[in-house]
């Protein structure tokens, strides 16, 4: 299959419009100059928004994750400021989670098409998230066993059952959520907006599936309908997607900076070869263009219903664009050194644009409110890059970040 251009997507502090990790510590030892140190370890839930409310994070060991911080953590570099020596750590730096809708018209049409979900979804789709160690959740919204036409049932290790027989009530875990729900092509997108805070009947999610979506995640939404009696008006697609940004918590983004993509699969011709996708510069076509409108303007791609064979591929093709492009969470946790402790105070962080030398100092600020350029801050023991530091180091995949400490950088606490 073709490899596909990246879907760049931002983390929520950031306005960088619609588009869219991690090593050991170093042997060191501490040197300060200045206030006596403050102990200062690692601290679980690192924000990603310049907050510190536990949004999820993941740290990644398999070499996948967009930011590339070397195979090798520093082992003592120092830097000079002055008569000090600096110390260097490599900090555990993090992705931000993600979050996959995968809505299912159970209409008496879409038997293929779920029989074809339910084989691919835990080894072509989420196997792929697990090996990259993004924290990942798979949130099914459908029509739960006995379903009044079709059915579907996601089976272990994602879920926690066979599905021989389903049970009675979802089988969810904590990488896997069923908001039980039946939805036909005709009210589509009209559900997935009103499933938002309706209950579900098992009282799994008794505020609606946006008590199953986590803070700070990427949103991902795959909505599967043969779309026959859906609406045909664009004009639709772009009121769905101006309601779902509006849904309160904000959990999709804003006009300028959506934090969510819809891929859509749906009644339409097959792409040249059959298994790529249709991409958000090719014309809708088929059933559905209301539907198909969502894809477009959220930067998602349309596969056709009726290539079930390749649902295989698409979902691996899917996955594979979720880890490429989930950015990192420009937020740390202060390395804990093998020896000492780390005054906070004389932390700069070191970033090497593409991975390579000269680095560029990023200096300290109190917090969020006095953030400026080429600047962080750090609040509970964790390093939160400011925006405009987020947004340049989110933009480059080869980016190197190091933790300097142990000497006077001039950094007032009490600003």
């Amino acid at each position: 299959m073709h490899r596909l251009p990246a879907l760049l997507l931002c983390a929520p502090l950031l306005a960088c419009g619609d588009s869219g990790r991690p090593q050991d510590t170093a042997n060191a030892t501490l040197t300060t100059s200045g206030p006596a140190p403050t102990t200062l370890g690692t601290t679980d839930g690192a924000a990603t928004d310049g907050t510190s409310t536990g949004e999820p994070t993941t740290t990644s060991t398999t070499g996948l994750p967009k930011l590339d911080l070397g195979q090798q953590p520093d082992q003592g570099d120092m830097a000079t400021t002055g008569d000090c020596a600096a110390q260097m750590l490599e900090p555990q730096v993090q992705s931000i989670g993600v979050d996959v809708v995968v809505v299912v018209d159970t209409s008496n049409s879409m038997q293929a098409a779920i029989a074809a979900v339910e084989a691919s979804i835990n080894q072509d789709f989420a196997a792929i998230l697990g090996a990259s160690d993004i924290d990942y959740r798979v949130i099914v919204m459908g029509d739960w066993p006995p379903g009044e036409q079709l059915d579907i049932c996601i089976s272990a290790p994602l879920s926690g059952t066979d599905c021989n027989p389903p049970p009675t009530v979802p089988a969810v875990t904590e990488r896997y959520k069923h908001y039980d729900a039946i939805t036909g092509s005709g009210a589509f997108l009209d559900n997935i907006l009103a499933w938002y805070t309706t209950p579900d009947p098992h009282g799994l999610a008794p505020g609606g599936f946006r008590d199953f979506l986590r803070d700070g995640t990427r949103k991902v939404i795959l909505a599967m309908t043969d779309a026959t009696s859906a609406s045909n008006a664009e004009a639709d697609g772009d009121a769905f997607d101006a309601a779902l940004l509006a849904l309160d918590p904000p959990h999709f983004g804003t006009p300028g900076a959506r934090d969510y993509v819809f891929h859509a699969i749906v009644t339409m011709p097959a792409n040249s070869p059959a298994d790529a996708p249709w991409l958000p510069v090719d014309p809708l076509q088929g059933e559905g263009e209301s539907i198909q409108r969502v894809s477009v303007v959220s930067g998602g791609w349309r596969f056709p219903l009726s290539q079930t064979d390749s649902f295989d591929v698409l979902f691996q093709e899917i996955a594979k664009d979720v880890v490429e492009t989930t950015p990192i969470a420009c937020a740390f946790p202060i390395p804990d050194p093998p020896m000492g402790t780390i005054d906070p105070d004389t932390i700069q962080i070191d970033y090497q644009v593409g991975g390579l030398p000269p680095a560029k100092a990023f200096h300290q600020v109190i917090d969020l409110a006095a953030c400026e350029a080429e600047a962080f801050y750090i609040e509970n023991a964790t390093v939160i890059l400011c925006p405009a530091a987020c947004a340049e180091v989110q933009a480059d995949a080869g980016a190197k970040l190091d933790v300097r400490y142990g000497c006077d950088v001039g950094f007032d606490p009490a600003g």
